[in-house]
């Protein structure tokens, strides 16, 4: 795969004003198409040293990391040593939950299509020792079973976790070493690392948050490692060149240099849709997010970290792929703006955005409560013709609580609804109803909260 930084001023215009609406401090963009990798660099490293950024710059990918776990997975799926719709106990013997029944019937596919019913989201840092995800499994049973395995989609980052913890009991090395040997060396992913003492020695970006959400006034993020129990699911530290390479593999037929390293039928078979995926997208199958454009499926994968944050989009049989690193945590914001004007300029493609939808007044109340998960507290109030939020966010990681600006929210369907402003607009939020007929769900950015009442 060869290398161009040929400038295109159009291209060039949209990204700065972007990265300037969301006052994104910097980004590195890269563009494949038929085996001809583009790249750029726009903006700096760090507002305090004010290095400008280059395009081999490192960034956290965040959980575009999960696609590559699903990779590795499949490379065991065809040496015949794990199979997808075995129960995880199997491999994982000693593996406590709370629900036995659950325990019995999750299986690697559950996993890997985020619909094994677990709560997702435990970022107890277990230190950075090879041990660190034992150590994490082994207090799973404190997790709770939110739904049955199989009945919901949920985004799910502690099912990566056992993903990881069977690839380490099945080769007896840390899963790091594992991915290295299976993934990023046969790929050629040079500037691919999991750990900061790798990529400092590189061009690298540090993270940075908004001093008030919403707004474009940044500073540094201070926390740089996730720890390390979360590597299978967001661990990744890449730059924008390696992102194609690993996009151009899925593009392709499984060979790299002549060498296989999975069959064209696994790469399909990642990318076949295995549950619809509520607000994240409109369907997910093993890792790879499915985003309806009006030409056809588009398959991709966000990641956010603590002050970074970072997209991938495929295109099938186009051989075009775009990558996106942003050192912000609202940089979500600017790269779906860029995203969206790539995939319509370069592709023709356009997402698929369905039209408000009028619902009564008795019906907009019925979603009017407060909704709770462990990190999120939401209040939803009836507002006119539309919903209003009021979100309160802890990070697992700082401990910081965020009071984010009011969302608004328009009905597009009977149970669903489009974010109409702030740096999240664009996503969709549902609600989940329970068997007695009131709410029992709002997911909201992938995750379930639970009603709690008026």
């Amino acid at each position: 795969m060869s290398e161009t930084t040929t400038p295109a001023p159009e291209l060039d215009g949209v990204v700065e004003a972007a990265m300037t609406r969301w006052g994104v401090p910097g980004l590195t963009l890269g563009i494949l198409r038929d085996g001809e990798a583009e790249t750029r660099a726009y903006g700096v490293a760090s507002l305090e040293s004010g290095y400008p950024l280059r395009p081999d710059s490192l960034f956290q990918i965040g959980s575009i990391s999960k696609v590559y776990t699903a990779t590795l997975v499949m490379t065991f799926v065809e040496e015949g040593v794990l199979d997808l719709d075995t129960p995880v106990w199997t491999y994982l013997p000693d593996l406590v939950l709370a629900d036995a029944a659950a325990r019995d019937a999750i299986t690697v596919r559950h996993l890997l299509a985020h619909t094994s019913g677990l709560e997702g989201d435990r970022f107890t840092d277990y230190g950075m020792g090879d041990d660190a995800l034992t150590r994490a499994i082994a207090e799973f049973h404190t997790l709770r079973q939110i739904t049955p395995p199989g009945e919901t989609w949920a985004y799910c980052n502690s099912g990566f976790y056992l993903t990881g913890a069977i690839i380490e009991r099945l080769t007896g090395k840390p899963f790091e070493a594992v991915m290295r040997e299976r993934v990023f060396e046969p790929l050629g992913l040079t500037r691919s690392f999991f750990f900061a003492h790798e990529a400092i020695t590189y061009p690298v970006a540090v993270g940075h948050s908004p001093v008030q959400p919403g707004e474009p006034a940044h500073e540094v993020a201070r926390r740089y490692p996730l720890p390390r129990c979360v590597n299978a699911a967001g661990g990744i530290i890449s730059d924008v060149g390696d992102l194609l390479r690993f996009a151009a593999f899925h593009l392709g037929d499984g060979t790299v240099d002549g060498k296989r390293v999975l069959s064209p039928e696994s790469l399909a078979a990642m990318r076949e849709p295995q549950a619809e995926a509520g607000s994240f997208a409109e369907a997910y199958g093993l890792a790879w997010a499915l985003h309806a454009y009006d030409g056809g499926w588009v398959i991709g994968h966000g990641g956010t970290t603590g002050g970074f944050q970072a997209q991938l989009r495929l295109v099938p049989g186009r051989g075009f792929a775009v990558a996106v690193l942003t050192n912000s945590s609202q940089g979500a914001a600017a790269y779906s703006e860029i995203i969206d004007w790539v995939l319509e300029h370069e592709c023709g493609l356009r997402p698929v955005r369905p039209e408000p939808v009028s619902l009564s007044a008795d019906e907009l109340a019925w979603f009017a409560g407060r909704y709770h998960r462990p990190d999120v507290d939401i209040t939803i109030s009836v507002d006119g013709d539309r919903l209003r939020a009021d979100v309160v966010t802890r990070s697992q990681l700082t401990g910081k609580e965020t009071t984010l600006p009011p969302l608004t929210l328009i009905p597009i369907g009977e149970r669903r609804f489009l974010i109409a402003d702030t740096h999240v607009r664009g996503e969709t939020v549902e609600f989940l109803e329970g068997p007695d007929g009131a709410p029992r769900f709002l997911r909201f950015h992938g995750r379930l909260a639970d009603w709690q009442g008026r």
